[in-house]
């Protein structure tokens, strides 16, 4: 018996954050459906987001700015 779900989970590190950056700019498309993210992230190209330098460039959402 395996101690791993499937081989994502062992998957080397280079592999496992390609498929990640490929699968964000979807991922950040989903979130914009929803209005609220749609305004926070009015600026933001989802097809732009695939390195860590374009995700650190994300606008952050405070807490305090939930409402």
């Amino acid at each position: 018996m395996s101690k791993f779900f499937d081989e994502l989970e062992t998957r080397d590190h280079e592999q496992r954050e390609k498929q990640l950056f490929k699968d964000l700019p979807g991922q950040i498309e989903h979130a914009m459906t929803a209005s609220g993210w749609r305004r926070h992230l009015a600026q933001v190209d989802p097809g732009e987001i695939n390195s860590r330098q374009a995700l650190a460039g994300l606008p952050v959402l405070r807490k305090a700015d939930l409402k």
